[in-house]
Formats: structure tokens, C-alpha cells, sequence
């Protein structure tokens, strides 16, 4: 009898087991990323404050007299705590870039209604060096070093430039103009899709 019993509980934790993974793969497979921002909305909130906490330990130190003007201190104080800013908070802002590329991947609108170029090679490219960027921060904030801060600071506005200087900061009057060939017209295209008015440049610490 005892074995009969043993069998009967055994049995269906067998059975369960067998299916635990078919349960969990056709779970995985019904998540399929979704945009619910367009470009600028997702710029304004993940690599503006991020790259802004980075580019911040140029002038301010996190942990110094001025850690509560700083922007670490603005992006992760909790009340009138610290706890989660000074050189936790520049090391969690530099892999926030590294962990948004998949974001910056997902076919999403610009502010203007078109889509994003994410396919595009240059895109892709751009995105790639943000998380190299990312990496490098990461690990210059691992230092508590301000010095490495600042060196590694021109990676980051490289690594912001490379999409910036093309898909951003471009004139849109020339967009309108007569161009010379199918090659630059497709380029023009794609910058005028990210640009939108901007009152100030993002990716500045002041």
C-alpha cells in the first residue's frame, strides 16, 4: 500500500515536470516586443538623463560637497537620501546605455510620424557604439576615478554624435531642395525622420 501511495504522488510530479517546459517555451513565445514610445520619447528618457549623469562628473563630484546638485543625486535620490546616487548611480546610468540597445532596435515612430530607421546599417552601428560606450563608462565609474570620467566622457559624445550628427542635428530646408542623386536623397530622408524642433541640445551635463 505504501508503495501504491508513493506511485500515486511520484506520478504526477513526473508528469508536470515533462510539461513545466512546453509551458514556460509557449509562454516565451507569446512576448514579442512593442514599441509604446516613439524615438524622441524613449531618447528623452533613457540615454538623455543616463549620458547626463555621466557627462555630470566632469564638473561635479557624487560623492563631494556638491553631490546634491549633481545630477546623480537629481536621477536617483529617494527623498533627501542619497542612497542610491553617488558612484552607484554613475555606474547603473553607464549600463543603462549599454542596456537599451534592444530598445533602440525595436521598430518604433518618430515624433513625426515616420518610422524610425532602426534597420538602417549606419543605425545599427551607432547603437553598437552606445553600448561600447556604456562599457567603457561602466568601467571608469567602477575607478571613483573623475579623471577617468573625463576621458571616457568623449566616448559617450562620440558614441552620441555618431546618430546626433545625421539623424538629428540636420537642417530640414535642405531636405526640400532638388538632390543630385538617389544615394543622398535616401540619406536626406532618413535624417529629416528623427529631426524634430529641440529647444537645447540633449547630452549636456549644463
Amino acid at each position: 500500500m505504501k508503495k501504491l501511495h508513493l506511485l500515486v504522488v511520484i506520478l504526477p510530479l513526473f508528469l508536470l515536470g515533462c510539461r513545466g517546459p512546453e509551458t514556460a517555451a509557449a509562454a516565451t513565445s507569446t512576448i514579442a516586443p512593442k514599441a509604446h514610445m516613439n524615438m524622441l520619447q524613449l531618447m528623452r528618457a533613457f540615454p538623455f538623463p543616463h549620458s547626463n549623469v555621466l557627462f555630470d562628473t566632469q564638473t561635479r563630484d557624487p560623492i563631494g560637497p556638491e553631490k546634491k546638485q549633481s545630477m546623480v543625486y537629481s536621477v536617483y535620490r529617494w527623498q533627501d537620501s542619497d542612497t542610491y546616487a553617488g558612484w552607484e548611480g554613475v555606474e547603473n546610468s553607464a549600463l543603462a546605455l549599454t542596456e537599451i540597445a534592444p530598445l533602440l532596435l525595436t521598430p518604433r515612430m518618430c515624433a513625426n510620424g515616420l518610422p524610425a530607421p532602426v534597420d538602417q546599417p549606419d543605425w545599427k552601428a551607432a547603437v553598437e557604439g552606445l553600448v561600447s560606450a556604456g562599457e567603457a563608462a561602466h568601467k571608469a565609474a567602477l575607478t571613483n576615478n573623475l579623471d577617468e570620467m573625463i576621458t571616457v566622457s568623449e566616448t559617450v559624445v562620440n558614441s552620441c554624435s555618431a546618430c546626433h550628427d545625421k539623424y538629428r542635428d540636420v537642417d530640414l530646408g535642405t531636405f526640400r531642395q532638388p538632390r543630385p542623386s538617389r544615394g543622398s536623397q535616401r540619406a536626406h530622408r532618413w535624417r529629416a525622420r528623427l529631426r524634430t524642433p529641440q529647444r537645447s541640445s540633449p547630452h549636456r551635463s549644463r
